[in-house]
């Protein structure tokens, strides 16, 4: 199957928006992603898939840890944020509220709800990495709706 064929299609497909926040005892992360689903109710975990080529990738396997922030309705600014490579020595989460998690990974207090994981397992699985997380620790923030991918957010491949 044609890659533009693929992408054209999935663009219709409707995604939650989430920020995965990653780190331990003061060194964070965070990326904008839209490939990320429960897997399991017993136990709770859940899945992220990264691009290979993201650099946060070894950031996860050292720490062991990840959080799904779910984006609500109106966050499209911070979900650039987060959507852009940093450059060195920049902190992106400079200026965005946040609390340690229990597995140490920051949660957003401004999302919509979030899952705070420690990693279970990574996957490859073609030009990503399935990220597999036993959920710790889960919840609700505020009441609103989920900010949905659609025509002004969208996915872009990251380039070699």
């Amino acid at each position: 199957m044609e890659s533009a064929r693929f992408s054209e299609v999935l663009r219709k497909y409707p995604l939650a928006v989430s920020v995965v926040t990653v780190g331990r005892g003061g060194s964070e992360n965070a990326l904008t992603v839209s490939w990320a689903t429960p897997a399991s109710f017993d136990p709770p975990m859940f899945l992220v898939a990264l691009d290979r080529l993201h650099y946060s990738i070894d950031f996860v396997k050292s720490t062991r840890n990840f959080a799904v922030n779910l984006l609500a309705e109106g966050q499209e600014r911070l979900a650039g944020q987060f959507a852009r490579q940093a450059m060195a020595g920049e902190d992106k989460l400079a200026g965005v509220a946040r609390r340690e998690g229990e597995t140490g990974a920051p949660i957003l207090t401004d999302a919509l709800a979030y899952f705070d994981c420690e990693l279970t397992s990574v996957v490859e699985a073609g030009d990503h990495y399935l990220l597999l997380g036993r959920v710790v620790d889960a919840g609700l923030l505020r009441d609103a709706s989920a900010l949905v991918s659609g025509a002004s957010l969208r996915y872009q491949k990251s380039q070699p």
